[in-house]
């Protein structure tokens, strides 16, 4: 008897544990469907904007109840205590809050800092262009060989390359521009900053003169003359 009123007390326990734990857990859940769940996308999604923290940073809330964190693609407004900061905010505000938007993600970008970098329109109206376009931002360069934005008409009029958004591939161009002037000019220089090798092939030249420097070795017989032939 004594070992049997033992063992009910054990399961009585036990019993009152499970009680708590699954009380416990419904609570949780429920308080979880109450508040907004923060997720990423990377599809284009619509809905309407909840909130708007700075001047190139939104929240969209779609039909389904979740709450997307927006950073606004190649945009780079004023941060807080910044000068512009505040009217950059509510250009963004005025344009967005309350209203319908789709976004579009940003597919070469995933996210940042938990935010899903997107060209965003609310109520049609491209907010990434309008924000550059009435000074409220500068095109954020940085991101030009990344975003698959870069080559949009409003990105290129505002600074992003018009060769797709390549900085370092126009970087490359400008280089190679320098040295074939200085090969026009019948003059090879130290030109090791290119990040290539040049040979006889890349010029339209024979016979130039080469200077003590010779980083693409094209003096093979070191009498000065690069070239030959």
């Amino acid at each position: 008897m004594y070992h049997f009123l033992t063992y009910l007390k054990i399961f009585t326990f036990l019993v009152f544990l499970g009680s708590i734990f699954a009380f416990s857990n419904q609570v949780g859940a429920t308080s979880l469907l109450d508040s907004d769940t923060v997720t990423t996308s990377s599809s284009n999604f619509s809905g309407s904007v909840t909130k708007v923290t700075d001047g190139d940073t939104l929240d969209i809330k779609t039909s389904d109840g979740e709450t997307i964190t927006i950073r606004l693609a190649l945009i780079d407004a004023p941060e807080t205590k910044e000068s512009g900061y505040n009217e950059a905010k509510a250009f963004l505000t005025k344009q967005c809050l309350d209203k319908n938007a789709q976004a579009d993600p940003d597919s070469n970008q995933g996210l940042t800092y938990g935010r899903t970098v997107a060209v965003v329109y609310c109520e049609g109206i491209n907010v990434n262009e309008e924000t550059l376009d009435e000074g409220f931002a500068e095109l954020y360069k940085d991101f030009c060989d990344i975003s698959e934005f870069s080559n949009t008409n409003w990105a290129r009029e505002h600074g992003c390359s018009n060769s797709g958004g390549s900085n370092k591939a126009n970087e490359e161009i400008r280089k190679s521009e320098e040295i074939s002037n200085e090969f026009n000019n019948n003059q090879i220089k130290n030109n090791n900053q290119l990040d290539r090798d040049l040979d006889c092939k890349d010029f339209n030249k024979k016979n130039i003169p080469v200077e003590n420097n010779d980083p693409h070795n094209l003096d093979a017989d070191g009498d000065g003359i690069g070239c030959e032939g």
